[in-house]
């Protein structure tokens, strides 16, 4: 705790700090991505005709935005524990940073719960709201698909609360131990189930579940243990706390509200694309799985960025909070543009290793051409990350809510809307729409910006820092 205390409020190499806290997270970001490519990369080799692999993947694709809502509410929470529990940590407050662990535990529990009931009855109807044929095979192996995910929920959401609790802390290592430990348990599981076992989509979906649930109880002991722990729960941490509680919601609604409306702009993005051609759909989702593995360590840099304006403005160190903010948009543009130049250059190979250019040839030529226009637009999105965290840490998840709405709802799903039905300009209108809408948001962000002030004491109605009983 002294060590990453230091780095995170003393040590003047500030850049430095951020790539010892960040580089765990790059890790499970980039495990996160390849957890998210295992489904569709055994799927892509099982012994089925190519028209059964393209609706496996595909329904893959449309469904991902479906579970994100619904893990909505559990990131929000998240957020908005990492944010306060920094920002007690840094005041001192450790009592109270406790206490708002143990919240955070009850209210990711009980929502992982109720929305594993949830999910599992709407499925189908969300399927059918999105336009999805039940007579299709893709409506088939989408709703199985949703409905299997639908039990990692208690077991995801439990491990978001975890997460909070140690990053917060400056702990950054041991979510990625267990997070590694749940995707190696995935990929066995899924080669077993589905080259071995002959299973289809509800194999792969099966070790998913299996993988989340099973680092469950680490997730538990961890939170309890006292070893290494500074805020380890105990009994009365557990116990209703309105304050505690009202204060995650405060701050974490807006930011789950953020996540909510992002997923739902995917999932009318997705109910627009769903009447491609599945080769077209199938090729998409391949590549926003390639273009998320330099996705996610960018975004690995706005959740460090989080807590180190968090716990600098608890200790009220704001030139310190500013300079963090200047130190992590300098790394995040030389990631992500060096790794645009990369991909760019590798990109063929890598949409190979997923899709056979010989049986899938119009699927491999347009992602290909699709993961170009994501690629371009890399710097645009680790930017927009950066202000996220920003925002986050500042305990400001309003303006969060406020730059991904207009991101979606205000830029890209109209422009999509008037290019496909106005311009009938297909396809291509998805990623036109989407470069457009990554620069608004950047623009937005950097404006809003102006309405930091790095003060924990700024608007008594969404002080962090108002006096509650532990």
């Amino acid at each position: 705790m002294k060590d990453k205390s230091f780095l995170i409020l003393k040590d003047k190499k500030i850049i430095k700090g951020i790539l010892i806290l960040a580089l765990p997270i790059m890790v499970s970001n980039i495990l996160k991505s390849v957890h998210d490519m295992v489904d569709m990369y055994f799927i892509g080799h099982i012994n089925e005709s190519q028209e059964v692999i393209q609706a496996q993947v595909s329904a893959i694709t449309l469904t991902g935005p479906i579970l994100q809502i619904c893990q909505a509410l559990a990131l929000g929470l998240m957020i908005a524990g990492t944010a306060i529990i920094s920002q007690y940590l840094g005041a001192k407050e450790v009592e109270k940073a406790k206490n708002v662990s143990g919240q955070l535990f009850i209210l990711s529990v009980t929502i992982g719960i109720f929305f594993n009931g949830i999910l599992y009855v709407l499925a189908p109807f969300i399927l059918k709201w999105m336009g999805a044929n039940p007579d299709t095979a893709l409506y088939q192996y989408a709703v199985q698909y949703v409905q299997y995910r639908s039990f990692e929920l208690t077991g995801l959401f439990l491990f978001y609360a975890y997460q909070a609790t140690r990053q917060s802390t400056g702990d950054t290592l041991t979510p990625v131990l267990l997070n590694m430990i749940s995707v190696v348990i995935n990929i066995i599981l899924t080669g077993i189930f589905l080259l071995r076992l002959h299973m289809q989509i509800n194999g792969a979906a099966l070790a998913t579940v299996i993988g989340n649930v099973l680092i469950m109880p680490f997730c538990i002991i961890l939170m309890i243990r006292r070893k290494h722990n500074p805020i380890a729960l105990q009994i009365k941490d557990l116990r209703l706390n309105v304050a505690h509680m009202g204060q995650l919601f405060r701050v974490g609604l807006p930011a789950a509200l953020s996540q909510a409306f992002t997923s739902l702009g995917f999932l009318l993005i997705n109910s627009f694309i769903i009447g491609f051609p599945t080769h077209i759909v199938y090729a998409i989702g391949i590549g926003n799985r390639i273009n998320a593995l330099l996705l996610f360590p960018t975004m690995s840099i706005g959740s460090v960025l989080a807590t180190f304006i968090g716990q600098n403005i608890g200790a009220l160190q704001v030139e310190r909070a500013k300079q963090s903010l200047k130190y992590a948009m300098l790394i995040t543009l030389v990631i992500s543009i060096g790794g645009t130049i990369l991909l760019l250059l590798a990109r063929k190979p890598l949409v190979r290793f997923f899709i056979n250019a010989s049986t899938h040839p119009e699927a491999f030529q347009f992602c290909v051409y699709y993961l170009y226009f994501l690629l371009m637009t890399l710097p645009l999105m680790g930017i927009f990350q950066v202000w996220t965290g920003c925002f986050q840490g500042a305990g400001k998840t309003g303006y969060s809510l406020l730059l991904a709405t207009m991101r979606l709802w205000v830029f890209r799903l109209p422009l999509i809307w008037l290019m496909m039905r106005i311009f009938k300009m297909g396809p291509p209108s998805v990623y036109y729409a989407m470069m457009i809408s990554n620069f608004g948001a950047v623009i937005l962000g950097t404006f809003l910006y102006g309405f930091i002030d790095f003060q924990p004491n700024n608007e008594k109605r969404y002080s962090l820092f108002k006096q509650v009983k532990v």
